[in-house]
């Protein structure tokens, strides 16, 4: 239990670091990115609601790993199909390693996120 609330401690703050660099410095995504255009930092920005959302959904999850253990069934989707876009693009040459890296760690959060599930029984429910 207690490493379950430190993984997902991590997996929390790793999301909210993010998404403070997202919304107060998206020049440093887009310039991993290789994109100059300055209307794309509207679109980087918008990305900050959904990266905060998560990172408050998996410190529930550390809060509660039983009450809010479904929570990390999206969050390995989600996490997984990030990898799945960034991998592509960088695939393709249009990410650095550096821009490269964030997927890198997704995937091997996915990959802890899913033992988790695999290894914790869902609640039961009473009625």
């Amino acid at each position: 239990m207690i490493y379950d609330r430190i993984l997902f401690t991590a997996a929390a703050i790793l999301n909210l670091l993010a998404a403070l660099t997202i919304f107060f410095r998206p020049e440093l995504m887009l310039e991993r990115m290789r994109i100059a255009d300055p209307a794309a930092t509207l679109l980087v920005r918008t990305l900050f609601s959904s990266v905060a959302t998560w990172g408050i959904a998996y410190g529930l999850i550390a809060f509660d790993p039983v009450r809010f253990r479904d929570l990390a069934w999206l969050g390995a989707i989600s996490k997984t199909l990030f990898f799945l876009v960034q991998t592509a693009a960088f695939r393709e040459g249009r990410l650095s390693r550096a821009a490269y890296l964030p997927a890198l760690i997704d995937l091997l959060l996915a990959i802890l996120f899913i033992e988790y599930l695999w290894r914790t029984p869902p609640p039961t429910q009473s009625r």
